[in-house]
Formats: structure tokens, C-alpha cells, sequence
């Protein structure tokens, strides 16, 4: 015996709304800020929008899932906010020109708000580098990783640069280390940017069995350091190879991938 067959359905099938498709997807995961922030910057004027005034029990020295409370200067608290604690370490200087490039600050951790009351919120702590404190300032994570500065427009190969701080005040800086510099966003700076580090050449004078430097002579590179995150004139760096120390003041050249 054979059934009979059902008639096919050849209604023709509605075309999906690109526009719809779009609006209905997910939206993209948020960047992890921590890595831009916890090795520090310079910023021109650190905010003062509030502290840490409490914690939960009486540690003197908090860490990463500890309760803290949080006051602010008029700046409204909000459920899920998250909020950077910092310390500012000292003020920048530029070793060459001496003009003011703002304050080195060192992020202790990030705080995310998890209930408000009249006068204080309520947050744990969901990063932390370094042991935190009652007292300790905070500050709006857009701070730290600017919004509104446009990226100015990429500068040559061969543009120079300085080395204008290097955190903990270490003498000698190798791979690993961390360096602050005076190229930021809005000189055409973006993370990942690479810079070559320089020392000038050395002659030995073999008369008076001294050593000197010799600016007639090409320099020598010493070292690489690829770009963690920027402010609008500065940039936070990490020292990737090295074959001699590189200090405060050293030179860097512009080593764009193309």
C-alpha cells in the first residue's frame, strides 16, 4: 500500500529584517578595564570624589571580596557602579623641558557598588594590587581610561619620546618593568604601540682611560616596551626586552607595526 503523499507547502518564507537581526543580538562583551589601570598613570588632576570611610570588620588592611563603605562629595552612588581606589604617589616633572606632567598614581584596586543608603553605599572589593585602607581615595572608573580624549593622529617612525617616571622609583628598569612616558592619546598614541628604547653611544678615551658619552654617534637600542594604556599626554609601558638598564629621561623612538 502506499500513502498518499501530503501536498508540499510552498508558502515562501519572509525574509528576516537585517536591522532587526542586529538589534536583537547580544551585545558585545565589556572590555576588562583592569588590565589599562592596575600598573598606574599620571593624571593631570586626580579626582577627589570620595573614600573609603569603613569596612565590614575591623581589618586594617583590605583585599579583594572585603566589605567597604563608601562616601562621596556630592557625587551620587549608584547600584553597580564601580569605582577605582588609588593612592597619589607624587608629582611628575618632565626630565628634559621640567614643565609639570600631573601626578603618578598607583591603583590599589576597584570596588563595585552593591547597595545605597542616605548617606554611604555599600561595595566589595572586586580587584586589588595592593592592600587597601580606610581612608583611601576613590574615584569614577572614566577617570582613569578617558572617554573623551580623541586619538590624535599617529606620529612617524623614529619620533621621539622620554621615559618621564618608572613606578616603585626603581634605579635600573628591565623586562617586566613598568615606565610611564610623555606620549599619551592625543599625540596618536593607542595601546599596543611599541617604542624602542635608546642610549646614546660610548667611546672610550684612551688617554685619560675614561668613558664618555658621544652624541656624534648613532644611538644604540637597548630595549623594547609596548604601550598598556594612555592618558591624554602620558601612557603607561612595559619594558618587553632589554640588554642594558633603562632609567628616567632615557630616550624612545616611535616603532609603529607598519
Amino acid at each position: 500500500l502506499v500513502e498518499d503523499e501530503a501536498e508540499a507547502d510552498l508558502t515562501p518564507l519572509e525574509e528576516e529584517d537585517p536591522v532587526a537581526v542586529i538589534l536583537a543580538a547580544p551585545p558585545p562583551p565589556k572590555e576588562d578595564p583592569w588590565p589599562a589601570i592596575s600598573q598606574g598613570m599620571i593624571i593631570l588632576k586626580p579626582s577627589q570624589e570620595g573614600r573609603i570611610v569603613a569596612s565590614e570588620d575591623q581589618k586594617k588592611m583590605l583585599g579583594q571580596g572585603d566589605r567597604v563603605y563608601l562616601r562621596t562629595q556630592g557625587v551620587p552612588l549608584l547600584p553597580n557602579q564601580e569605582w577605582v581606589v588609588f593612592k597619589s604617589v607624587k608629582d611628575v616633572f618632565h626630565p628634559k623641558t621640567k614643565v609639570q606632567m600631573g601626578e603618578l598614581v598607583h591603583v590599589l584596586g576597584l570596588v563595585k557598588v552593591i547597595d545605597v543608603s542616605e548617606q554611604v553605599a555599600t561595595a566589595r572589593v572586586t580587584r586589588s594590587t595592593e592592600p587597601m585602607e580606610r581612608g583611601d581615595r576613590i574615584a569614577f572608573l572614566e577617570q582613569f581610561i578617558p572617554l573623551s580624549t580623541e586619538k590624535g593622529v599617529t606620529p612617524k617612525k623614529g619620533t621621539e619620546a622620554f621615559v618621564v617616571d618608572v613606578k616603585d622609583g626603581r634605579n635600573n628598569n628591565g623586562q617586566h618593568d613598568i615606565v610611564y612616558i610623555d606620549y599619551g592619546k592625543a599625540d596618536g598614541i593607542t595601546r599596543g604601540d611599541r617604542f624602542i628604547v635608546v642610549h646614546e653611544a660610548v667611546r672610550n678615551d684612551t688617554f685619560s682611560e675614561t668613558t664618555q658619552k658621544d652624541t656624534s654617534l648613532p644611538y644604540r637600542k637597548v630595549g623594547t616596551m609596548v604601550v598598556l594604556a594612555t592618558q591624554a599626554h602620558t601612557a603607561t609601558a612595559k619594558i618587553i626586552q632589554s640588554i642594558e638598564p633603562i632609567l628616567k629621561g632615557d630616550t624612545l623612538l616611535f616603532d609603529p607595526a607598519n
